[in-house]
């Protein structure tokens, strides 16, 4: 009895005790595995969300200003293209006084002859004063009929919070001029010569058609191209399959090409994602798609 149990395992034991000890250990490497993937595929999944979360609030803010401050009766909506993107996506160009909605109002009348290079100073909202810096191109609107009083951009030279005051040089002689209270103090662009009004495109690329020489870090990059330059600036989201619009008129009809701009009253944006990164994770790419109405305010 005492030389028995001195004894130590057999061969067949060590194996089988070998054999269970493998099959717990791929059991826990595949349930590993398998969690890590999932993992790896839902974070996908999220940064799809995001881009097309990035994608819809960029669109919709933009369709909301359309129209602003716009001069001579423009159009809110420049063009609308139906499935003439990349992969048959939507596009669209919207116009605004400026692209970048900064903009003010007078907040005492000012009585100036406006002439080339003479600076003038105008008082502002005092919660406004510090969107403007010098370099700036501002342009001046007329709140009722939406004219310029002086059909001229000015560039801001200095600000002054304490006034609160705007200082801004004239690019143009526009004679006696009455600005009023009121009046809009709007961001045309970040230096003079500016773009008048501003011009924003909604599309897919890099394409042919937008932003061609724009590298897209990953899939379609949904691009949003301010008077008519595109860099690395202008990509807002990536991985974006497919963008569509439909318009709904003044008649409550919806269209996906209206014949008339100036009947749209609300802007039904679609983005669409796939998952890139993950694609062969998880059998094939995973989709996920979302949809926003915008109220086009500024007819």
């Amino acid at each position: 009895m005492h030389a028995r149990r001195d004894m130590g395992f057999t061969i067949i034991e060590l194996v089988i005790a070998m054999a269970i000890l493998g099959v717990l250990t791929a059991g826990i490497f595949t349930l590993y595995n398998s969690q890590h993937r999932v993992t790896h595929i839902e974070a996908d999944v999220v940064d799809v969300q995001q881009n097309l979360r990035m994608s819809l609030d960029s669109v919709s803010r933009d369709a909301r200003m359309a129209g602003f401050a716009l001069t001579n009766g423009a159009n809110p909506l420049g063009t609308a293209g139906n499935g003439t993107g990349l992969g048959g996506s939507d596009t669209i160009t919207i116009n605004a006084a400026g692209a970048m909605g900064v903009a003010s109002r007078l907040d005492a009348d000012l009585s100036a002859t406006v002439t080339a290079g003479t600076a003038l100073t105008f008082t502002v909202l005092a919660g406004d004063v510090s969107l403007f810096t010098a370099g700036d191109a501002i342009r001046i609107i007329h709140t009722g009929d939406r004219s310029q009083p002086a059909a001229t951009v000015f560039t801001v030279n200095s600000v002054n919070p304490a006034g609160p005051t705007v200082t801004a040089t004239p690019s143009a002689n526009a004679g006696a001029v009455e600005f009023k209270r009121g009046f809009l103090v709007v961001k045309t662009g970040n230096s003079a010569p500016d773009t008048f009004p501003n011009t924003v495109q909604y599309c897919l690329g890099p394409d042919a058609s937008c932003a061609p020489s724009v590298a897209c870090p990953a899939g379609n990059c949904l691009m949003r191209i301010v008077n008519g330059t595109a860099d690395i600036s202008s990509i807002v989201a990536s991985n974006i399959q497919n963008m569509q619009m439909s318009y709904v008129l003044d008649d409550g009809t919806t269209s996906q090409a209206p014949a008339n701009l100036a009947l749209v009253r609300d802007l039904i944006v679609t983005v669409s994602g796939q998952t890139a990164a993950t694609a062969g994770l998880s059998g094939a790419p995973k989709t996920r798609e979302m949809t926003v109405s915008a109220k086009i305010r500024n007819r």
